[in-house]
């Protein structure tokens, strides 16, 4: 896993032929678990697999992230970050904009919360 600050990930750029990678199928087709840890850290657990810590986010609406899993070291691409990036798309997570102030961000998302009637 890098050192580098939150903001200095890579951006995520899918394989030419990451819809039939076994990663995304793993992704798309088996349990998986996508747990926040920090507005930018999320705990991951594809199937029965081990769990990896992502870090995943958005700079300038662009998806940037990492995984610490062996599969991400040598491809740059795993099932981990596929899982976060696939649960990104479906809206089933709100993701952190890593160039967004935390506080301003957190008012921002405390009022979408409000207005969707849930406080």
């Amino acid at each position: 896993m890098s050192t580098e600050r939150v903001g200095g990930y890579p951006e995520v750029e899918l394989p030419d032929d990451f819809g039939d990678s076994t990663s995304w199928q793993r992704a798309r087709d088996e349990e998986t678990r996508v747990k926040p840890l920090t507005r930018a850290e999320w705990m991951v657990r594809v199937g029965d697999g081990d769990r990896h810590r992502v870090v995943f986010g958005t700079r300038s609406g662009q998806p940037v992230g990492e995984c610490d899993c062996k599969g991400y070291t040598h491809h740059e691409w795993c099932t981990h970050l596929a899982a976060v990036f696939l649960a990104y798309c479906r809206q089933e997570i709100v993701v952190a904009d890593l160039e967004a102030d935390p506080d301003e961000e957190l008012a921002m998302l405390w009022r979408q919360y409000r207005q969707e009637g849930e406080a």
